[in-house]
């Protein structure tokens, strides 16, 4: 559905008055049949399909008076297919105990969701327990439709930055290919690089870091506080742990971008994933110069010029392809 948040809201409003055409009907019936739950559930139930679309049309808003349109976004597709999710499960357990004389439905098995942001992209995700994520560039995360057990559980590739709402009976557990994150609901950024391993960086609260255990080896367990990192490398059964200045670590989901000390290659790779251009360094020897630096949600083309400036390079640019040219510095 590629259309405006307007025109899902009329198309929306006509299906339950009855007024929307044949292909209007069957482009929102294909969306509601795209959720499992709602195809095996109420396939041949109208009324209880109605039911569920007219809780959804009262989460959006009323068609706008002006000629603004805005277009929904990948965020906004989420909340509306989560709120749909959320409904339909509600509904089936509602329905069918209701249906069945009081009887114990078959219980509904949470299905799996996926977000994932290219180069240039951020992305924020609301999940259905309230807590929210901000997803960076080139990552992934996964998550049930809707939490069921006695866990809260996502998986994550990449970076982001998680805000948990609070439940001491549920934990929130966020599982990476090196380590499992534990809060009860709390503030924290996760960041896994190839190569690197996982690196968990607390704004508030406390959290449970844990490397993966094995058949020889048990997991080993650090609380992290505030202001504190903890990194899990790869292949490694223990956990670094360090003092840090968590600003460094979690501005970017304001668009702030900090390098402090930071070799010209690693730059290069945080601003390729950042603008969505590739950076090559002519001279090998540029990868040894080091910026002090923080850009406040700055264009590509300043940056660049900035760097011109404050290491005395120069560069050349074809599209999204990027050379930097200079004698470059010597190596400590």
């Amino acid at each position: 559905m590629n259309i405006d948040e307007q025109h899902f809201k009329r198309l929306l409003d006509a299906y339950l008055e009855g007024k929307a055409s044949p292909a209007e009907k069957k482009l929102l019936d294909d969306f509601f049949d795209t959720y499992p739950q709602a195809r095996q559930s109420f396939s041949a139930d109208e009324a209880a399909r109605i039911a569920i679309w007219q809780k959804l049309a009262a989460k959006l808003p009323e068609p706008a008076t002006q000629n603004s349109r805005r277009m929904l976004s990948p965020a906004t597709w989420y909340s509306i297919a989560a709120a749909l999710a959320l409904f339909v499960t509600v509904s089936y357990l509602l329905f069918f105990n209701s249906a069945d004389g009081g009887q114990k439905p078959e219980p509904v098995v949470a299905q799996m969701r996926q977000v994932t942001t290219h180069r240039g992209q951020k992305m924020k995700v609301e999940l259905l327990d309230g807590s929210r994520v901000t997803l960076n560039s080139n990552s992934s995360l996964e998550f049930p439709e809707q939490f069921t057990g006695n866990r809260r559980e996502v998986y994550l590739e990449g970076e982001a930055y998680f805000e948990v709402a609070h439940d001491p009976t549920h934990p929130f557990i966020v599982h990476t290919r090196e380590s499992n994150t534990t809060v009860l609901g709390t503030t924290f950024n996760i960041k896994l690089t190839a190569g690197q391993g996982t690196q968990v960086t607390l704004v508030e609260g406390k959290v449970d870091v844990a490397t993966l255990p094995d058949k020889s080896t048990p997991a080993q367990h650090i609380t992290l506080l505030p202001n504190q990192q903890a990194l899990v490398r790869n292949g490694n059964d223990t956990i670094e742990v360090r003092e840090v200045d968590i600003s460094l670590f979690v501005e970017w989901k304001d668009n702030i971008l900090r390098f402090e000390n930071m070799r010209m290659d690693q730059v290069a790779a945080v601003l390729e994933d950042w603008y969505d251009v590739d950076i090559t360094l002519e001279d090998a020897a540029l990868a040894n110069c080091t910026l002090n630096a923080t850009y406040r949600k700055e264009t590509l083309k300043n940056v660049l010029a900035s760097l011109s400036y404050t290491l005395k390079v120069k560069y050349r640019q074809d599209g999204r392809k990027i050379v930097l040219l200079g004698s470059g510095c010597q190596a400590n």
